[in-house]
């Protein structure tokens, strides 16, 4: 029994809701407004295109699909903010899950009732159930309950090998339509389960991928991790050396105040005394991990012109692991004390963290100027911004959040967790 072919606007329809799960779940290059009006036009063009092309010769259909997906290529890559690798493996995807998508509708169709015309109620109806069904489940599954890997995983490779699996499973899924007067139902389940193939094999890949870079940006998080570690037990040691001399220091004072006693000696004596004094009482917030970071830092700003600003209460953090306040805290400085270090105005190199507590909460903000407006990601974090994901790890084990924001030329992180018992009672 020969069966009709799928018909062109359900093809493009399926190719444009492809594209449109990556137009809605991809950072979007332009505003609500204009992303709407260019998928509106490609879903014009693509309608229009695969329309006039339906009954053209086998030699021309190849190009023609060529010229169809080349469109899918240019909407990804006008409408999202990729550049043009991600777009080609966005497009590679979105491709083969529109021939399953196309293929699976017109089976189902087919089986149900072949005589039926594809514009009839019923056949509408189908259309919709069976292609939001469809893209419904992928969205929830790719998009929603995990997060697509950009360009952190996309490298040449893993876009030449999706290009090519997408193309083979095309290739074999349509191979039997090569032969007129064969559209038989046989052909029809060798397509669809060809496209699912397809369809299977690059989500298995994404996989991996996706695999792929989270080992990457852990072993990065790592790294970041014992190197505050490390830094902390560097500083731990200078700081030691420092109160070490600075005892000595005053018994110095002492021993010249004893020997001479000039009244102008007396009180220049008495003022290096007191500026020592004032020394020792910096950075005393109650917890000596904070005191060590805070007071290491403090002398790293002031070597580097950097104006640093801190008010804390390290009792907040009595109960959290040296490992994690190095994570947060040391971590959330060294990113800002990066970042104003490649300002070339001495004045503008400003810092300022603060650590109190907050409705039954423990806020810790950092914050830092910035001439140029930092730019985040889908979820809100600084692009290959590894320091800020690990403070963000750190605190997620004791249930809390960190946000990102730029505010007038301040780059604020503001690092919010529950307030310990001891502190809320």
């Amino acid at each position: 029994m020969n069966l009709p072919d799928i018909p062109r606007l359900y093809t493009a329809l399926a190719e444009w809701l492809a594209c449109l799960l990556y137009v809605h779940s991809l950072r979007r290059r332009f505003g609500k407004t204009a992303t709407a009006a260019f998928s509106g036009a490609a879903l014009v063009l693509l309608g229009t295109f695969l329309q006039l092309t339906g009954d053209v010769p086998l030699v021309w259909w190849i190009p023609c699909m060529a010229a169809a997906v080349g469109l899918m290529y240019a909407f990804l890559f006008l409408c999202c903010e990729v550049n043009l690798r991600e777009a080609g493996y966005c497009c590679a995807r979105a491709f083969i899950l529109a021939e399953f998508a196309a293929s699976l509708e017109w089976q189902i169709h087919c089986l149900l009732w072949p005589g039926r015309t594809p514009w009839q109620v019923p056949s509408l109806l189908l259309l919709a159930v069976v292609y939001g069904a469809l893209y419904g489940f992928v969205y929830w599954y790719e998009f929603r309950r995990q997060q697509p890997v950009r360009d952190a995983g996309i490298t040449r490779r893993a876009l030449f090998t999706a290009v090519i699996m997408a193309m083979a499973a095309f290739a074999v899924s349509n191979l039997g339509f090569t032969q007129e007067d064969e559209a038989t139902f046989t052909v029809f389940y060798i397509r669809t389960l060809v496209d699912l193939a397809g369809v299977l094999v690059l989500s298995l890949q994404q996989d991996q991928l996706r695999e792929d870079w989270l080992h990457r940006e852990l072993e990065a998080m790592d790294n970041v991790l014992h190197r505050q570690y490390e830094q902390y037990q560097q500083s731990r040691e200078s700081i030691r050396l420092i109160n070490r001399h600075c005892h000595d220091l005053k018994l110095q004072i002492a021993a010249i105040r004893a020997e001479h006693d000039p009244g102008k000696r007396a009180a220049a004596l008495e003022e290096m005394e007191t500026g020592i004094r004032m020394y020792e009482a910096q950075n005393k917030t109650g917890n000596p991990v904070l005191d060590t970071l805070l007071t290491a830092k403090s002398l790293y700003c002031q070597q580097h012109d950097i104006n640093f600003t801190c008010v804390a209460d390290g009792r907040l953090l009595n109960t959290m692991p040296t490992g994690d306040i190095c994570t947060i805290v040391g971590t959330a400085l060294d990113n800002a004390t990066e970042s104003v270090q490649t300002l070339k105005d001495h004045d503008k190199r400003l810092i300022r963290t603060a650590i109190y507590a907050q409705h039954g909460f423990v806020m810790l903000r950092f914050e830092n100027y910035c001439e140029v407006p930092v730019r985040l990601d889908a979820d809100g974090m600084p692009p290959h911004g590894y320091g800020v994901r690990t403070v963000r790890a750190a605190a997620e084990k004791y249930g809390g959040t960190v946000t990102v924001h730029c505010d007038d030329n301040w780059f604020i992180l503001r690092v919010l967790l529950p307030a310990p018992a001891e502190i809320t009672e």
